[in-house]
């Protein structure tokens, strides 16, 4: 979305009220912010010039969704497997929460949006990396976006509104395109947190992935 030119991307930036805000949803950082708030960071994105594209994690927005909000926006989701999501996440936090985990919330999501509007676009990441261009033009057919060949590509680099997490988006820093799935096992889960995580992330994931957006298929 930030390689094709015609939209205003903005990353995570519900991230800086779930994290830093006077209303903040996790106890993570002791830092407070006066500007992550969710009224200003509303008004920042009402205030971004052009057709906005905003990605966040669901954990980030979820305690946000009422009307008003979900009214806001066209919702769409990614999700991905668990049995690989979870290893790598307990990697950087050991201690992670089944909020961070984000399958919980992105369910309550998934059920709201589908409750007020209808279903929602759900793309599988594996899906994604398997068929990029059919995925992508797919998806841009469902928002009402030009399709843009182009864009499958980009330059590296790390962009300045990724640097706040940097740390987590080194791979994507270094990328140039998309690359296959995983392949192999998944990691195997001998931390019991993520043992844990797993066996109640699994039915969830499974139920939104057999909402996924699946190219040529009625």
């Amino acid at each position: 979305m930030m390689a094709r030119g015609d939209l205003t991307v903005l990353h995570e930036p519900f991230s800086l009220h779930y994290y830093f805000g006077p209303r903040k949803r996790s106890a993570r950082y002791d830092e407070v912010r006066a500007d992550a708030d969710p009224g200003a960071i509303l008004g920042a994105v009402a205030a971004a010039e052009g057709r906005v594209f905003l990605k966040d994690m669901a954990c980030h927005v979820a305690d946000l969704a009422d009307d008003a909000f979900l009214g806001r926006f066209t919702h769409t989701f990614l999700v991905r497997d668990p049995a690989r999501t979870l290893p790598s996440l307990a990697v950087r936090w050991p201690d992670f929460t089944d909020d961070e985990a984000g399958f919980e919330p992105l369910a309550r999501l998934v059920d709201l949006v589908a409750g007020r509007v209808g279903a929602p676009v759900i793309v599988d990441a594996d899906d994604l990396l398997r068929d990029p261009e059919g995925m992508v033009r797919a998806y841009c057919d469902a928002v009402g976006l030009v399709f843009l060949p182009d864009a499958l590509h980009w330059e590296a680099g790390m962009p300045p509104e990724w640097e706040i997490w940097a740390d987590w988006h080194e791979g994507a820093a270094r990328s140039t395109g998309f690359g296959p799935p995983p392949s192999g096992p998944a990691p195997a889960r001998d931390d019991p947190r993520v043992a844990a995580g797993y066996e109640r992330s699994a039915p969830i994931y499974a139920r939104l992935r057999e909402q996924r957006l699946r190219p040529g298929l009625a």
